[in-house]
C-alpha cells in the first residue's frame, strides 16, 4: 500500500478510536443519573415494604384537587373527594405510584406529531418519604421526543432542514403530591 494511503487509514483509525472513547465516557456520565434514580427507587420500595402497612388511607393532591383513598392489600377499596367534582387523577395505591415511577423514560404515546416523527416520552421525578419510603411527590411530564427509527422523522427533518422537528411541541407536566399516608384498621 502506498505511504499516503497508509497514513490516511492510520488517521481514520485514530479518529474512530477517539470518537468511540468520547462516546464511552459520555455514556458513563449519562448513565450515572438514571442509576442513582433506580437506586433511590429500590431503597424507597424496600422501606415501604418493610413499613408493614397492609391497610392505609392516602391523601393525594393533583392540580388543586384533593382526594382520599383507602387501600387494603395494595388495592383501592374506597375514594372520597374533597370537592363536589371528581379529580382527573385516578385513585391509586402506593404500589401504582412505584409502577409509574418505573416507567420513567418510556414512550407514553407513540406517533404524536407529523405522522410518527415524534413520540411522547414519560418523565417522572420522585421524592420519597425518608422513613416509610412511599413517593411524597411526583413531577410527571410528557416530553415530545424525536422518533429516529421512523421514516416520518427523517422526512420531516429533510423537509424542514433540521433535526429539531419536535422542538415546537409543548411539554405537558403536572405535580402529584401525597399529602399523608396513615394506617387504618
Amino acid at each position: 500500500m502506498p505511504r499516503p494511503y497508509r497514513t490516511l487509514w492510520l488517521l481514520i483509525g485514530v479518529l474512530a478510536a477517539s470518537v468511540a472513547a468520547c462516546g464511552g465516557i459520555g455514556a458513563v456520565i449519562m448513565r450515572r443519573e438514571p442509576l442513582a434514580r433506580e437506586t433511590a427507587l429500590m431503597e424507597a420500595r424496600a422501606r415501604w415494604d418493610a413499613s408493614g402497612f397492609v391497610a392505609y388511607r392516602m391523601q393525594l393532591s393533583d392540580r388543586g384537587c384533593r382526594l382520599e383513598v383507602d387501600v387494603r392489600a395494595e388495592r383501592v377499596v374506597s375514594t372520597r373527594y374533597a370537592q363536589l367534582r371528581a379529580c382527573d387523577q385516578q385513585p391509586v395505591a402506593v404500589r401504582d405510584l412505584f409502577a409509574l415511577i418505573e416507567r420513567d423514560g418510556a414512550v407514553r404515546r407513540a406517533c404524536v406529531y407529523r405522522g410518527c416523527a415524534c413520540d411522547d416520552v414519560l418523565n417522572v421525578r420522585a421524592e420519597y418519604h425518608p422513613s416509610l419510603g412511599y413517593p411524597r411527590s411526583l413531577e410527571i411530564s410528557l416530553t415530545p421526543t424525536p422518533n429516529w427509527r421512523h421514516a416520518d422523522f427523517w422526512r420531516a427533518a429533510w423537509r424542514f432542514r433540521s433535526l429539531d422537528v419536535c422542538d415546537d411541541l409543548a411539554i405537558g407536566s403536572r405535580m402529584l403530591t401525597v399529602v399523608d399516608v396513615t394506617p387504618i384498621q
